[in-house]
């Protein structure tokens, strides 16, 4: 009996649907659809070409972004390109850093020293001096450095001498090793004790690596893990003072020691130089014998390489040592205090290097107003290490390069101050560092009150310091960017502002404190009574913004005489990216018949910053009679002082006000003061938003991952949930605050990367570990990545981008892949092509950056990318009419299009159910005749009409009887055409013939049971 055919009709009106069964997917979905867009309905057409822009310089950047509307990348410089010149502008150097903490000892007692070391599984060891007010106790800890469980429980070493130095900690194949200062009876030891780092319950007993050891508070031993030896060195006791080194290999078994005589240090710092097959040993200390400082080197073998060399004779506070390609680098920590107040610490850290034969560099100075937080370390080349600022009101670390260049800000105003018993150690990991630091965790406010009334200052009080591990994730691409306050704002290990002349800190750093102001009963027109003085840093960017620090603690004095002056001694800011030439110290004055603080420093020949210097002296002469009208304080009113927001790794705009998470503290939200007009972002400490890690009907969601704006509301991403908040906040003072309380939303997912984030008319898209999502208007979710999960499973969204003049959203993937999403249609196609790690607008159009440095932008009517010709592809469902596996007879379909220009078609037809096409055919459409000579082209006009345009082909199958055929069409472009690549053709439809049988595929026995 014949067959009763049947017409099939595809139209193209539906994408992609990686969701379902591949042998179920509706008819008229595609498991596969390349380079198309949805801009006609039922019509498939090309996207648009990407021709390149003008490359950058290296491959370093992995950012795009715009600002002023002008292309920005950012990698290890921020580059700006000039369209006019068709060159990229380096605007200054910097380091995209995530930043992470968590803590690692917290108990009523207080933690003075530490080191920890990072082993391969994640396990952390650490070790640390703890006081319990009478005495000291040296102690140890497992933990599990992701999650904070604690492995193996505090620990003593029963053995140490905690009068002296402290302990530190190596990891040796499979063993932490705690080396630390020992006293048995009398006697001064060096010894080590072993903890698997594998099961930490097994605990090894205290052996002795010498009984010949010369303790010093300073720590007068360190060691270094290199080629599977733990290399260590000391000062020894023996022949009248020498340096003795030796190592351990993995079984723990000792070697002989090298001995250098005649040398007393009461400081060592040891490291690798592992440029080479076999590491280069460097041992540098002080001699506490001559004060000078010496370095020596020796092979893995322990044999002399470089015997002790002077390379300083300055006094010392600490040292830290990297090396590479055979050159040792030495950051020495001075001991220095203000000139007006030698009570007052203020080291800094000189920098000096040594080759392996003994060339001594120059002597120069890293950075001022810090002392050294840890050992150096090398990173991709590059040297460098974490610093502490010690300060009354203000101790912080900052991570810096061997440069002087800050790449990171790290517990403001809660640091541990100068360290004087020994760095911790840095476990670096690829390309992240994990460094374990004092935090100061119980803390007296500060009485700030800029109401002198108020009555007497008192100090900020620490009564007792934890430790928390912190981890850099240096050179991530990881960057987010807002622009507001005419500044770019970027998220780090610190904020950084760029304001289209130079990267620069967001606010300051610090603000001035250790003022000190002496009254003089001669030299000025000031009257006898009492003055209080505040001082400013300020400085004007290139977008003509005025930022001012937070204004030091009041100081108070009393002049005697109608003729009075006051010589006022101030800080300098030497912990900054901003211009010296223009960033002014500022100061102003209250006193009891004035009762405002007026600028007494002149407009005209302000009083400038100099960081090369500790502080600088200014006498104030002025009448009050002679300051008024002046400028007043910005503070004046009750307006809430400017604090230099934390490291963040996220931001957003929302408000007209710059959002961020506290990397610190992921739970903590702060928000800028409301930016209008000529000013810049304004943060305070005093402007955040805690939101709990447990508010929701589902336990604990975890800390905040990530922020998006949403019409009236703030979204506040978790990674498995969701919370909003609205309202507007508080004025400049902090009064008529309306942000409501975060309100969680009813979802069972959330996002963690602020890259996914996109705006559409129909609410929010984002990543989530489910895929992509639609947060609507409504806070309704939907999950409408589905039909592209195969292409998202795995895969991390790097930007997401929607592009004015269309309906679409596309998200580029770190597969190489871009995601195109139709809003209007509601389908999804891919773009391959365009292997972009970051894109973004500019000039309204998408512009993407590869990891070759490579800039592309889409260009309307061009069907190249760079050289590469755009080719639309697809592969339909599985087709079976006849059931998932019925017989049926396909005789041919045709192919309905419009032809643009010259192209081929590879079409192939797979059948039940293979892998891969059986049947390939090569389709030459004949509405493209060419050139004759020099010739137009025949028919090019009137009467003839010029070339055709409609597109039909009639394709057969050779496997007509199946259970099932798939179509897989493919553009070709030919060099041979003689034409640039162009839009091809659009394809609106397939018509399939077709005809079921009776009956279902025959199965060998072997693929039977029952």
């Amino acid at each position: 009996m014949a067959l009763q055919k049947q017409q099939v009709v595809i139209n193209f009106a539906k994408g992609l649907d990686t969701k379902s069964d591949p042998f179920q997917v509706p008819v008229g979905n595609f498991l596969s659809l390349q380079n198309t867009v949805f801009d006609k309905i039922g019509r498939l057409q090309k996207r648009n070409g990407y021709p390149a822009l003008p490359s950058l310089p290296d491959t370093s950047s992995t950012f795009l972004t715009t600002f002023n509307s002008d292309l920005t990348a950012i990698g290890t410089s921020l580059q700006a390109l000039s369209l006019g010149s068709s060159t990229w502008s380096n605007r200054g150097n910097i380091q995209p850093l995530n930043l992470s903490t968590m803590p690692l000892v917290r108990n009523n007692l207080n933690q003075s020293q530490c080191d920890s070391v990072v082993s391969s599984s994640n396990l952390v060891c650490t070790v640390y001096t703890e006081s319990n007010g009478t005495s000291n106790a040296y102690k140890y800890i497992v933990e599990d450095s992701t999650t904070g469980q604690v492995i193996l429980s505090p620990g003593v070493l029963t053995t140490a001498d905690p009068t002296y130095g402290a302990p530190r900690v190596f990891l040796l194949g499979y063993h932490f090793v705690i080396v630390f200062s020992a006293l048995i009876g009398s006697n001064h030891h060096l010894q080590y004790l072993a903890i698997n780092a594998t099961n930490p319950s097994l605990v090894g007993t205290p052996t002795d690596i010498s009984t010949q050891y010369t303790p010093h508070s300073r720590v007068s031993f360190d060691g270094v893990a290199a080629n599977n030896q733990l290399f260590l060195a000391w000062s020894g006791s023996d022949v009248g003072g020498a340096v003795r080194m030796t190592y351990l290999n993995t079984s723990l078994q000792q070697a002989n020691t090298v001995i250098y005589a005649g040398r007393q240090a009461d400081i060592m710092s040891i490291c690798a130089d592992n440029s080479t097959t076999t590491p280069t040993i460097y041992a540098t200390f002080h001699d506490s014998g001559d004060s000078n400082t010496y370095t020596l080197a020796v092979s893995h073998t322990l044999a002399n390489i470089l015997s002790p060399t002077i390379i300083g004779s300055s006094s010392v506070a600490n040292i830290a040592t990297a090396a590479n390609n055979q050159t040792l680098t030495a950051f020495v920590e001075v001991p220095n205090a203000y000139g007006y107040d030698s009570g007052i610490p203020t080291n800094y850290v000189q920098k000096v290097t040594c080759t392996q034969t003994g060339t001594v560099g120059a002597i120069g100075v890293v950075l001022r107003s810090v002392g050294l937080a840890s050992k150096a370390f090398l990173l991709n080349s590059k040297i460098y290490a974490l610093f502490a600022h010690s300060s009354q009101y203000q101790p912080t670390y900052f991570l810096a390069d061997s440069g002087g260049n800050i790449t990171g800000k790290l517990a403001y105003q809660n640091g541990g101050g100068y360290l004087t018993t020994g760095l911790p150690s840095v476990t670096v990991t690829g390309n992240d560092v994990q460094i374990p630091y004092l935090y100061k965790d119980l803390i007296q406010a500060v009485n700030k009150d800029t109401n002198v009334t108020a009555g007497t200052q008192v100090n900020g009080i620490y009564s007792q310091t934890g430790i928390n591990l912190a981890t850099f994730s240096v050179q991530s691409s990881d960057i987010v960017s807002a622009e507001i306050g005419s500044n770019l704002n970027l998220s780090g290990g610190f904020i950084w502002a760029y304001d289209g002349y130079q990267p620069t800190e967001q606010g300051f750093f610090v603000y001035p404190d250790s003022i000190e102001a002496t009254p003089s009963a001669s030299g000025g027109s000031m009257s006898a009574q009492k003055y209080y003085y505040q001082v400013t840093y300020e400085w004007t960017d290139n977008q003509g913004n005025a930022f001012r620090s937070a204004p030091s603690i009041p100081i108070t004095v009393t002049t005697t005489t109608g003729s009075s002056s006051v010589s006022l001694n101030v800080p300098t800011l030497r912990l900054t990216y901003k211009t010296s030439s223009a960033l002014k110290i500022v100061i102003y004055r209250w006193s009891a018949a004035q009762e405002s603080y007026y600028q007494v420093t002149s407009i005209n020949q302000p009083l400038l910053n100099n960081p090369a210097v500790d502080y600088v002296t200014f006498t104030d002469t002025l009448s009050d009679a002679t300051i008024l009208g002046n400028n007043l304080i910005y503070t004046t009113g009750g307006v809430v002082e400017n604090i230099s927001p934390p490291a963040a790794n996220t931001l957003t705009l929302f408000d007209d006000r710059l959002w961020l998470v506290d990397a610190e503290d992921p739970n903590l939200l702060w928000y800028s003061k409301q930016v209008i007009e000529a000013t810049p972002v304004e943060m305070s400490d005093l402007f955040t938003v805690y939101v709990a890690p447990n508010i929701s009907a589902q336990g604990a969601t975890g800390p905040i991952t990530a922020l998006s704006a949403l019409d009236d509301k703030l979204v506040i991403f978790k990674a498995n949930a969701m919370y909003f908040m609205s309202g507007t906040g508080p004025d400049n003072t902090g009064a008529n605050n309306q942000y409501g309380q975060p309100t969680f939303v009813t979802a069972t997912i959330g996002c963690n990367n602020q890259h996914s984030i996109v705006y559409t008319p129909h609410g929010i898209m984002f990543q989530s570990d489910k895929g992509i999502w639609l947060l609507g208007r409504d806070l309704s979710t939907t999950y409408i990545g589905a039909p592209v999960e195969g292409y998202t499973t795995g895969a991390t969204v790097q930007s997401a981008v929607n592009i004015p003049g269309t309906n679409q959203v596309r998200f580029t993937l770190d597969t190489g892949i871009t995601l195109m999403y139709d809003y209007y249609v509601s389908q999804w196609s891919t773009f391959t092509g365009v292997p972009a790690i970051s894109s973004t607008l500019y000039q309204g159009y998408h512009t993407f950056l590869n990891a070759l440095g490579q800039v592309y932008q889409e260009s309307p009517g061009t069907y190249l990318d760079g050289s590469n010709p755009v080719l639309m592809s697809f592969i339909t469902n599985w087709i079976n009419i006849a059931g998932l596996q019925g017989f049926e007879r396909a005789y041919h379909f045709y192919l309905l299009g419009n032809y643009i220009s010259p192209h081929k078609l590879n079409v192939q037809i797979a059948y039940d159910y293979a892998p891969g096409p059986s049947q390939t055919s090569l389709i030459s459409p004949d509405n493209y005749s060419g050139t004759y000579g020099t010739d137009s082209l025949y028919g090019n006009g009137n009467p003839y009409g010029g070339t055709p345009t409609l597109e039909q082909w009639r394709v057969f199958l050779q496997q007509m009887k199946c259970q099932s055929f798939q179509i897989y069409i493919n553009e070709i472009y030919d060099s041979t055409f003689g034409v640039p690549p162009g839009a091809g053709l659009t394809l609106s439809g397939l018509n399939l013939t077709v005809g079921t049988k009776l009956g279902r595929p025959k199965l060998r026995a072997g693929k039977s049971v029952g």
